[in-house]
């Protein structure tokens, strides 16, 4: 643990972002509570992002650090690997922070955004993943914490091995593991942030249905979920590509063969299932 409790790092991944890099990175740079590094992981970007980037490494200094990939074309799944690249060159520093901000190369924070989240960390040490909302509704009737936008206490992450699974699920598979493991996470619904591009613009959604096979989600709160994003469109999700969720869900045989496929273990399977049946079953009692 850092001798500063508040002490954390914030990684961002970007891919040809060079209409909001700048506006994203600086936006950490002015939080309240100050980050102690900013590692951002350029996925071989063509555009101007490169320059902009170095722009901002001249300007700041050792605040912010830049991990160079090569170009592969734009593929969704590959945001992991870019996690864990961001994840191995900090354990590799040597350095200690209290906490990770994991952000994206389009979200604009308030500037109270990071002090706010640890104070309620800080009031609560089971609590070890919590984020603020981008304003949309969860259809899945959890307060679960968004993707981009979490903070995660470094002592949990490195208690799970200090990097995420590089498979479908990745995201939620942190939350539910930590629950699993008898601690709390929680979204701050009154703490806004703002996702300059229109939310679900590259990734389509296209992970949603094969991450909920490999997660375990039980087919009752996966039809729930899908229905609530088609009645209400409240989470931001199309029609089409919440059927799609579905129907990736269903016909888990599309993916075979796939190395992002991966189902987790058969513990962690069986905790998500319960616990979203124990939440649709409060849902119906309401």
């Amino acid at each position: 643990m850092s001798d500063n409790p508040r002490s954390y790092w914030a990684l961002l991944t970007v891919k040809n972002g060079e209409s909001t890099i700048k506006k994203s990175v600086e936006s950490i740079i002015r939080q309240s509570a100050r980050p102690s590094l900013i590692c951002v992981v350029d996925d071989g970007s063509g555009d101007a992002t490169p320059k902009l980037l170095e722009e901002l490494v001249r300007e700041y200094g050792n605040l912010v650090h830049v991990i160079t990939l090569p170009d592969k074309g734009y593929d969704s799944r590959r945001i992991v690997h870019n996690w864990n690249a961001a994840c191995e060159y900090v354990r590799d520093s040597k350095k200690e922070y209290s906490y990770m901000l994991i952000s994206s190369d389009d979200i604009v924070f308030p500037e109270n955004y990071v002090e706010r989240l640890v104070s309620e960390m800080e009031e609560d040490q089971d609590l070890v993943i919590i984020s603020g909302s981008r304003g949309l509704q969860q259809s899945d009737y959890m307060s679960l914490p968004e993707g981009a936008g979490r903070m995660i206490r470094m002592d949990f992450f490195k208690k799970i091995g200090g990097r995420h699974p590089p498979y479908y699920g990745y995201e939620p598979w942190i939350l539910y593991k930590a629950l699993q493991m008898g601690y709390k996470v929680r979204k701050v619904e009154d703490v806004r942030y703002d996702h300059l591009r229109t939310f679900g613009v590259g990734h389509k959604f296209v992970e949603y249905g094969p991450a909920m096979r490999c997660l375990g989600y039980h087919p009752l709160f996966v039809l729930a979920r899908v229905l609530r994003n088609i009645v209400t469109g409240k989470a931001g999700i199309s029609k089409g590509a919440s059927l799609r969720m579905l129907l990736d869900y269903l016909f888990e045989g599309r993916w075979k063969g796939d190395p992002y496929f991966h189902y987790y273990e058969p513990e962690l399977r069986g905790f998500v299932r319960s616990l979203q049946k124990k939440r649709l079953l409060s849902r119906i009692g309401e």
